[in-house]
């Protein structure tokens, strides 16, 4: 692992805690005054001056705590752009730390107004919140040693796995390789660490950060064909109609002007993952859907 790598994690293990920040952000630009995307904020959110919205906070380069201690990452700007859209500046954003098994109870219990934290749809989390239109697409695969045997999917049978509670990586494998044993846990730094210390013959996590977390350690390669593809969406309560129309118009825009791919491009700094993942955000003429069929097929 690259100095650069341990020193980040180590980062992102003091996020694990939990964050937030609710002032105004160093740096925050914008020409103050709503930008007008064709629907109207909710009077709630309005009423409060910021937007609160649940990220990851271990999960480069979508969502983690940089060396400065701010959020950064792909999720992080969008968040931002938002907050532009409906304040004004792009510091009108309380970030909350949020993982795979607590960022639902965090929007239902109306700690956030929304969920911007890696969140593949399906069909059973969409009982429980409403999902936006989607804003980037990922799947399931494996991160391993360069030198480990472990190509495929079929070879973690009976074998140990680390995953991350709640992930849809977690889901499939319950689903589909039932023998291999998950070794899970709330954050993934602890997951990925845990593959570094032996602890799994590999770590199951969606391709795009483990694209990245290859990208930067050449001891490691990324394997397996891609599982449970699915879009990304943003959550919102379920039947808050308002929010939601507010939150899809605001995606519209973002796509109709290429701002999704600016983000990522000023977050994803590897050139082949760039190219890899450039049909993976909405943009000019690529809009992304949600699949009508079974996801998580073994």
């Amino acid at each position: 692992m690259t100095a650069k790598v341990a020193a980040l994690l180590a980062v992102l293990a003091m996020a694990a805690a939990g964050c937030g920040s609710a002032g105004e952000e160093a740096g925050s630009t914008g020409s103050g005054r709503p930008v007008d995307v064709g629907a109207a904020l909710p009077a709630d959110v309005q009423a409060k001056g910021r937007l609160a919205v649940g990220v990851k906070c271990d999960y480069p380069p979508f969502g983690y705590i940089d060396e400065s201690g701010e959020e950064a990452g792909f999720e992080a700007e969008i968040a931002r752009r938002l907050a532009e859209y409906a304040f004004g500046t792009t510091g009108s954003v309380a970030f909350t730390c949020v993982t795979g098994a607590n960022r639902v109870p965090h929007l239902t219990t109306k700690r956030i107004d929304l969920i911007l934290a890696t969140m593949n749809y399906t069909p059973e989390r969409a009982e429980t919140v409403d999902f936006s239109t989607p804003y980037f697409n990922s799947g399931v695969k494996l991160l391993v040693p360069k030198d480990s045997p472990i190509a495929s999917f079929a070879d973690l049978a009976g074998k140990p796995v680390t995953t991350t509670t709640g992930s849809t990586a977690s889901i499939w494998l319950t689903q589909c390789v039932k023998s291999a044993k998950q070794v899970a846990f709330a954050q993934t730094s602890e997951a990925f660490s845990a593959m570094r210390d032996n602890r799994g013959v590999a770590f199951a996590q969606d391709d795009t950060l483990l694209a990245e977390l290859a990208s930067k350690n050449a001891d490691l390669k990324v394997v397996g064909d891609q599982k449970a593809g699915s879009p990304w969406g943003m959550g919102v309560r379920k039947g808050d109609k308002p929010m939601l129309t507010w939150v899809n118009a605001a995606i519209e825009k973002m796509r109709a002007e290429d701002d999704f791919w600016r983000a990522f491009q000023e977050t994803v700094t590897d050139e082949g993952s760039r190219r890899q993942f450039q049909e993976f955000v909405p943009r000019p003429g690529n809009s992304l859907t949600y699949p009508t069929g079974e996801i998580f097929q073994c």
